[in-house]
């Protein structure tokens, strides 16, 4: 979402993001970034930068303390 509204408020040609995540073997997280548009070199990186700086991308490179609180869902009412 980032990439996108930095491209539109800048006007550039960006047609789609497409974006894949997956760990790795070590146990990084790989992200693969597709841009599709005719963008330039230069714009290409700057998007790039973007996503890099995107809250997303800094929660996940950031330590992050995770708590799991049960939560105990009613069951809906049976119709009659």
């Amino acid at each position: 979402m980032a990439v996108r509204a930095y491209a539109q408020r800048h006007e550039w040609p960006l047609d789609r993001v497409d974006v894949a995540v997956r760990f790795g073997a070590q146990g990084q997280v790989v992200k693969n970034i597709g841009l599709v548009g005719e963008l330039t070199p230069a714009q290409r990186d700057q998007l790039l930068a973007v996503a890099g700086r995107c809250p997303v991308h800094r929660l996940l490179t950031k330590d992050v303390t995770i708590i799991t609180v049960p939560t105990l869902l009613a069951e809906p009412a049976p119709l009659p």
